[in-house]
């Protein structure tokens, strides 16, 4: 059981906080992305995010952070700095996925997360931070809409299907 006394910290990762970033996703994947869109290899997290996020440690466009506890990692938030361009006036951060083990939720975790994410995005010059969320996971959108995040795009899906053939 978690208590009072259970500190976490949240910190870059490591290349040592490799497995736990792998663990880490792999939950968010079985909680969100696996359930929720059938096109999601449910697999990926333990076959591919350990070269992903070795690759994402040595990016400086890319945040890394682990919520430690005593050298766990209880959870994870991954993010990406976009600078202007031609197309996009103003630099942008991306949250592209987070998550905290179920049995450490409601201790701040996330938002603490998501406060150093913040202060990163600010201290490159990002104008704006985006996130996307499913649409039934009702639990995300109400924390991201807690820490200032509004609706700003959807997206749509459906099936491709082969044209009858003609007559």
């Amino acid at each position: 059981m978690v208590g009072e006394r259970d500190i976490v910290l949240i910190r870059p990762a490591g290349g040592s906080d490799i497995e736990g970033l792998v663990a880490s996703s792999a939950g968010l994947s079985e909680d969100d992305a696996a359930l929720r869109d059938p096109l999601r290899d449910p697999r990926w997290p333990r076959l591919h995010a350990a070269q992903s996020y070795a690759d994402h440690l040595n990016n400086p466009n890319m945040l890394v952070l682990v919520a430690d506890h005593d050298g766990e990692v209880v959870g994870h938030l991954l993010g990406a700095y976009h600078d202007s361009s031609d197309m996009w006036l103003v630099a942008r951060a991306h949250l592209i996925s987070m998550f905290v083990q179920p049995v450490w939720r409601g201790q701040s975790i996330g938002s603490r997360l998501v406060g150093e994410f913040a202060a990163w995005a600010s201290s490159r010059g990002a104008a704006q931070m985006r996130v996307t969320a499913y649409t039934a996971n009702n639990g995300a959108i109400r924390f991201y809409q807690r820490h200032g995040f509004v609706q700003l795009e959807s997206t749509f899906a459906t099936p491709v299907t082969k044209p009858e053939p003609a007559v």
